[in-house]
This record gives C-alpha cells, sequence and structure tokens, in this order.
C-alpha cells in the first residue's frame, strides 16, 4: 500500500501538470463573461486531479491484492537505474513526509472551521428587518431551508457558514455605516452563495488542497475557482436585486474597512476573490454569452477534461528496477530471437514480460517435465540458498542415523562468523534438527554443520555432491560450498527445476520444507521458526517442495513445485529484487497457468 500511495502521489507531479495545462487552455478559449462554464471546468479539473491519485493508487493495491500487478512509476520515465533504485527504496520516505504535510493541513482545515464556529458562537440576533430582508432574498432564490442572519463584532466583512442550517454573520458596524442598498446587495451574494451550496463544495476544495497540498496546480485550480465562484454569486446578486452597481460600491467600501481572519477561506466572504475585477464587471453592463457560445462550450470542456482525466489516470509506467529493466531487454530479445518463451503464444508473452518481475524464470510440468514458460532460463546465474536442496539430498544419500546428535563447534560459528543463527556456540542438536532448520528457515548454520557431519567431513561432501550433480546430468551447476552464501554456487533456472525434481523424491525434504511452522529445543530452551516462503501454509496453495534463497548477488530466488487443478508444475524463479517479488510472480503465474494453450504445451513437449 505504501508503494502504490508512493508512486500514484510522485506520478501526480506529471498528472498534474497536464491536467493544469488542459484547464490553462480552456480558460483562454472560454470567454471572460462565461463564469459559470469557467466554474464547472474549474472543478472538473480539480476532481480529476484527485481522481486520477486515488485511481492509480486504486488499482495498484488492488492489482497487488490479486498478483497481477505491477508497480507504475516515474522512473520508467526517467531511464536511470540507479535513481529509480533510489526511487523505491525512498518510498516509505515519502509517503511519511506526504502523510505529515496532510496532517499539517488537516489541523489548517480544523483551524478554519473551529475559527467560523467561534464567530458564530459569538453572535447576536440581527435586527428584524434585516432578517426579514435575508429571508425575502431566500425565498426569492427558491431556498427552503431557514437562513439565520447572525450580528457578530470585528471588522470581517459578511460570511456564510453552514450547510443545512446556513448561516450569515454580518458585523455590526455594517449595519451602521453602510446605506440599506449596499447590504441588501451584500446579503443577496450571500444567499446566492447558499443556494449554490458553495459551502459544501469549498470544504471539499479544501480537503483536495489538504490531500495534493504538494503541487501547485491544485492551489492555482483552488484560486481561480474561488474567483469565478464570486463572478457567480455577484450575478446571481445582481439579478436578486436589480442593481449590480450597489453590490460594487458595497465591495469598494468593504475593501477600505475590512481585514480577514480566515486565512484558511472554509467560510465564504463576500470580498473574497480579485475584488478590482468584480467591481469593474458589476459597474458596467453585463456581457451576455451568445448562446451558440454556451451551447457548444460545455461539452468541449466536458470532453476535454474527461479526455484529460482519462490520460492522466491511464498512462502508466513500469518503475525501472532492475527486474523491469530485464524484463524489458528480455522482451527485445524475444522479439529477436524469441528467447523469452516457447511455450506461450505471442500476447502471453508480452503480457509476462511486463509482470514478472524474475529476471529468469522456468516453469514446467513436474509430471511430463514439458516447459511451459520460460524466460532468460538458460542463464547461468547464482543461486543463494536453492543450494541447500542439494546439500540435504548428499547427506541423506548416505542414509546417516537423522537422530544422531552433532555439536555445534568453534568451527561451525567460525566460518559463518557474520550469519545469524538459532544454533548457538555448544549445542548438541540432532540431525534431524539441522535439516529441519536448513530446509524450512534457511538456516545457514544448521547446512554448514549437516555437510561437516557427511563422512570424511567438508571435502568428503564437495566430491559428494559434484557426483550428485554428474548424477542428475546438471552441467551448468556449480556448488562452492553447502549454504549458498557464495556467488560461486551457480546453475540455471531449466538445472533448477530438475534439482526440484529430484529433491521431491526424498520424503524428508517435501516435509520439512511445506512446513509453514516448527518448535524445537535447542541447549534447553524451545525455539520456534517459520517457513521463509510465505506462501506455505496459505489457503488455496498445495505446494508439495519449497526452497527460497537471497544474496545481494544472486537477488529473490524461489523454487516450488504446485499442485494445482489444471496440472502439477514446477516453478523456479531467480533474480527479483524486491521483497515481495518472488510471492507476486508466483501468484501471477498461477493464474495465468489456465490460459495457456493446450496444443502449444504439446508442442513443447
Amino acid at each position: 500500500m505504501v508503494t502504490a500511495i508512493g508512486w500514484a502521489l510522485l506520478n501526480f507531479l506529471w498528472k498534474g501538470a497536464l491536467i493544469g495545462a488542459v484547464a490553462v487552455v480552456l480558460l483562454r478559449l472560454l470567454p471572460t463573461a462565461a463564469c459559470r462554464q469557467r466554474y464547472l471546468m474549474l472543478c472538473l479539473a480539480q476532481l480529476s486531479c484527485l481522481a486520477s491519485v486515488l485511481l492509480e493508487a486504486g488499482l495498484s493495491i488492488a492489482m497487488t491484492t490479486a498478483s497481477t500487478g505491477a508497480g507504475h512509476g516515474l522512473a520508467g520515465m526517467i531511464g536511470s537505474q540507479p535513481f529509480s533504485i533510489f526511487l523505491t527504496s525512498a518510498m516509505p520516505w515519502l509517503v511519511a513526509c506526504w502523510s505529515v504535510g496532510v496532517i499539517a493541513m488537516g489541523a489548517r482545515l480544523a483551524s478554519g472551521l473551529y475559527w467560523s464556529r467561534n464567530i458564530a458562537v459569538q453572535t447576536g440576533a440581527a435586527p428584524t428587518r434585516w432578517q426579514g430582508c435575508a429571508s425575502s432574498l431566500a425565498i426569492c432564490c427558491g431556498i427552503r431551508r431557514p437562513v439565520l442572519l447572525r450580528v457578530a463584532h470585528g471588522n470581517h466583512g459578511p460570511l456564510t457558514t453552514g450547510w443545512w442550517r446556513p448561516v450569515i454573520i454580518v458585523p455590526g458596524a455594517i449595519f451602521l455605516n453602510m446605506p440599506p442598498q449596499m447590504l441588501e446587495a451584500l446579503l443577496a451574494h450571500e444567499i446566492a452563495h447558499i443556494k449554490r451550496l458553495d459551502y459544501l463544495i469549498n470544504l471539499l476544495q479544501n480537503a483536495i488542497e489538504a490531500l495534493l497540498f504538494f503541487h501547485p496546480v491544485v492551489w492555482w485550480l483552488s484560486r481561480h475557482i474561488r474567483m469565478e465562484r464570486e463572478l457567480i454569486a455577484d450575478d446571481l446578486a445582481g439579478t436578486l436585486t436589480g442593481e449590480p452597481r450597489q453590490l460594487a460600491l458595497a465591495l469598494e467600501r468593504l475593501s477600505q474597512c475590512q481585514t480577514r481572519d480566515n486565512t484558511v477561506g472554509v467560510s465564504l466572504q463576500a470580498a473574497s476573490g480579485e475584488l478590482l475585477e468584480r467591481v469593474k464587471r458589476l459597474a458596467r453592463p453585463s456581457t451576455r454569452i451568445p448562446p451558440t457560445v454556451m451551447i457548444s462550450t460545455v461539452p468541449a470542456v466536458m470532453l476535454a477534461l474527461t479526455m484529460a482525466a482519462a490520460l492522466a489516470a491511464g498512462l502508466q509506467f513500469v518503475p525501472a528496477t532492475p527486474s523491469s529493466m530485464a524484463a524489458t531487454r528480455a522482451a527485445s530479445e524475444h522479439r529477436q530471437a524469441g528467447t523469452l518463451t516457447d511455450a506461450v503464444q505471442e500476447g502471453e508473452a508480452s503480457m509476462l514480460g511486463r509482470l514478472l518481475e524474475s529476471n529468469h524464470v522456468a516453469v514446467l510440468d513436474s509430471h511430463s517435465g514439458r516447459v511451459l514458460l520460460r524466460k532468460d532460463a538458460d542463464a547461468v546465474v547464482p543461486i543463494a540458498s536453492l543450494t541447500k536442496l542439494v546439500t540435504a539430498m548428499v547427506v541423506l544419500d548416505a542414509k546417516p542415523d537423522l537422530d544422531r546428535l552433532v555439536r555445534i563447534e568453534q568451527q561451525h560459528v567460525s566460518a559463518l562468523r557474520q550469519v545469524s543463527s538459532s544454533l548457538p556456540q555448544g549445542a548438541r542438536v540432532s540431525l534431524r534438527t539441522l535439516m529441519q532448520l536448513a530446509l524450512a528457515s534457511s538456516d545457514n548454520r544448521a547446512a554448514y554443520a549437516l555437510a561437516q557431519s557427511y563422512p570424511g567431513g567438508l571435502p568428503a561432501f564437495r566430491r559428494a555432491a559434484s557426483a550428485k550433480l554428474t548424477e542428475l546430468g546438471l552441467a551448468h551447476t556449480t556448488l562452492d560450498d553447502p549454504t549458498g552464501l557464495s556467488p560461486r554456487n551457480t546453475s540455471t533456472a531449466l538445472e533448477l527445476a530438475a534439482i526440484a525434481g529430484a529433491a521431491a523424491g526424498y520424503p524428508d525434504i517435501a516435509r520439512y520444507t511445506t512446513a509453514p511452522a516448527g518448535a524445537i529445543t535447542i541447549a534447553g530452551q524451545r525455539v520456534t521458526y517459520r517457513n521463509t516462503n510465505q506462501l506455505v501454509g496459505q489457503k488455496g496453495w498445495d505446494i508439495a517442495l519449497s526452497k527460497t534463497g537471497f544474496t545481494a548477488a544472486a537477488g529473490r530466488c524461489l523454487i516450488m513445485r504446485l499442485k494445482s487443478p489444471q496440472q502439477d508444475v514446477t516453478l523456479v524463479l531467480l533474480d527479483g529484487a524486491r521483497p515481495d517479488a518472488m510471492e507476486r510472480d508466483a501468484r501471477s503465474i498461477r493464474r495465468l497457468l489456465p490460459a495457456i494453450p493446450q496444443q502449444q504445451q504439446q508442442q513443447n513437449g
């Protein structure tokens, strides 16, 4: 979720600029007098800003949940691998900073609401004449709810607060210093805001500002929305009173004696917006918009903003992480030499190239050995802790007594000094316990102790491991140590599938690698462990064999034999960049398996 929100916010930098550019063009195309059309267009533009962020974040989260999504990001357009990796790792900090900003903006909004409420509480009843005037204007405007007029202290202008029970607050000094015609015009302006539900719209506008505070386009849109809103209220007030020039004079007088205390802009004040422009507009005869302009511009505005929102929400880029860049390279190789896949049609291959984050993939039918999917499956790469499957097979081939106790010596600890382990020096544990820890929780000290316990020690183990690889016909697999920490432990995705097939024939290996969790006693203490494959034990996953691995050289690796209603398959995923890459790829492959054409599979066979 954090990653999805982070990329949505980062992408909004260019999406917001795109929406702002469309809004600027439309503002220039629309007549100045078409304030209603301009207001509608600006509101739609600001809603498009919010929708673009929510839609991308929501889709990314939904696709992640469904295991078919790939991250989106500005980094995909940058093309700089180190910078994109930096952006991905910085997402939690970016979202944290954004959250702090949202909290600060939320506090600012709350202070504005408190200011309005405080003003409303410290008011008294308005003179009966003016309460009657406000009620009459509301009835003329078609407002059925009662509108309350209150008198407050201070030198702010008339303002409106509340929606269901709207209140117009007028400073007492205005009743004494302003002629009745001007005061009536100001009341008509506030009534216009109530008629148009501007208080609710203004609250939504403030909420969008709080969420997208970091983008200048959002503030530019808000400023112009407020300007056009005041122009519309001025027009409606002039129609109600029949004397727009009185409102112009009232606004001019307000500007001379008023200070604005509500810096947040939660309430609606008569002297908001570009005051000089409003006065000039009210003082001269109104400019009417030709009907043809009004009829033609509204659909054009709606269409243009809809297209901009669709473009801003729909354009998505895969971040240039090492896995996605390798997927792009693999797709290019496939177009030139057909190396991305031998089993899937062009459409499915292209889809996998976008979805799978692992750089090397092999998916085989567990029974027939048919290659169903492959992606650079012949490359020789480090395999990390996938080595432990071979280690376990070699040890079990010697038919040891698994209940025999082995002491964890200083040499076991010294050989893996920088590696954490559940096995302290001096502990006496059985070979069975070492096997459990090495296969389920990928304990490196346990794997090393297993190899040391082999008859003849570590040199004999290495010779037996080499013979095992020869027996399996693995010409491109090399093992330098029993743990997988050495980058010289290498293999290919296809040969690792053969290793998985051989390891599945050992009941102990199958049982230990598919145990979700366990508990053992070491040196008199109860120690619990969990399987390093998060999919083991999850509902709907019938896993017959599993092993994960990770080193800086190998990336994220996974071997898994999976039983499904369609067929039993062996998955080998190598060199994934992100911690959840293996799980995401495994889910994607399982979803796509039913779409693989059976005829194509037979051809591969």
